[in-house]
């Protein structure tokens, strides 16, 4: 990758910042009927690889978005360390994917994503050689599992979005202070999503320990207690934290509002860098951008697939509106 200057970076950063959806008009979408969607999309910047009137999907409108992210990522970041952060989740993405065409387990419907570094052919082939260190473990562990027992698609899953998250967490202890608090954010919200979804499925408490993940900030023993606690006194749990509010709005919704939850996730990911983004000198302008991209993208995203699916009721069922 081209490694840039912080201040270039960021400046490229706000100018993307500046072309992404204000408020009023992913009010104006969530509003637009069927007919007229793709055509406000491409007036609005988006689909420059779909015909305003054509017939399309979500995951393709958002799959090309997202590839202008991570040539922005890749092109003009400012430290190796952070745009590996930042790529982590398309990386894994791939070599989950590919592990499962290794396997011959049918994948889910994932793109693919084109990327400088990508080790996910070397993985299908076998070879671990070009993985990191937490990656390569992983995958040895897996192959280890399947010859007792054939793997699921989601033990793959479960088990390299451990790895992801591990080796997000590694890297960022070489970042400055607003990556580590961006991954924190993220391994935090992963296991309170987790949390809540077990508890939704009434899983039993044990899978729950098993699937929490290290780097963040909350303890294993307090989200557990928060689990047994029930859902209606979860968000008490951590009223010292700043996941409070939304945990709240959860508890008080019950699983209803668990969509939103993790639409809110998205949103407070970018709003933690709001009061350093004018510093072209720190980590902020650029992780503020990145994460409020693909916010928007889940949100347009959310609002494509329910206007084209006839489920406008929906929308503000999985959108929060106050971001």
């Amino acid at each position: 990758m081209a490694v840039t200057t912080k201040i270039y970076a960021n400046t490229l950063a706000k100018q993307n910042e500046g072309r992404l959806l204000s408020q009023e008009k992913l009010r104006r979408l969530a509003e637009a009927d069927a007919d007229s969607l793709g055509k406000m999309l491409v007036d609005y910047g988006y689909g420059s690889l779909i015909h305003a009137t054509a017939d399309f999907g979500a995951d393709a409108l958002i799959e090309a978005e997202t590839r202008r992210l991570i040539n922005f990522v890749e092109s003009d970041c400012f430290d190796e360390n952070t745009a590996a952060v930042l790529l982590m989740r398309f990386a894994y993405n791939n070599v989950k994917a590919r592990y499962k065409f290794k396997l011959g387990v049918a994948p889910r419907e994932d793109a693919l994503y084109a990327l400088e570094n990508d080790v996910g052919e070397a993985v299908e082939r076998g070879d671990y050689s070009t993985c990191s260190d937490i990656l390569a473990e992983a995958l040895k562990k897996l192959d280890e599992e399947n010859m007792r027992k054939p793997l699921s698609a989601a033990q793959i899953d479960a088990a390299l979005t451990k790895a992801m998250y591990a080796e997000m967490s590694a890297k960022a202890k070489k970042c400055g202070k607003a990556v580590k608090k961006y991954v924190t954010a993220k391994i935090d919200f992963a296991n309170l999503i987790a949390a809540l979804r077990a508890m939704r499925l009434k899983a039993d408490a044990s899978q729950s320990d098993e699937m929490f993940l290290q780097g963040g900030s909350l303890k294993a023993e307090a989200l557990g207690e928060a689990v047994r606690g029930g859902l209606e006194n979860f968000a008490s749990h951590f009223s010292e934290t700043e996941y409070y509010d939304i945990l709240k709005r959860v508890s008080d919704g019950g699983f209803a509002a668990l969509p939103a939850f993790e639409s809110d996730a998205g949103a407070i990911e970018s709003s933690f860098f709001d009061g350093d983004i004018e510093n072209m000198l720190s980590e902020a302008p650029t992780l503020h951008y990145y994460a409020a991209a693909m916010n928007e993208y889940k949100t347009v995203g959310i609002i494509v697939t329910c206007i084209k699916n006839g489920a406008r009721d929906e929308i503000n069922k999985r959108v929060r509106w106050s971001f």
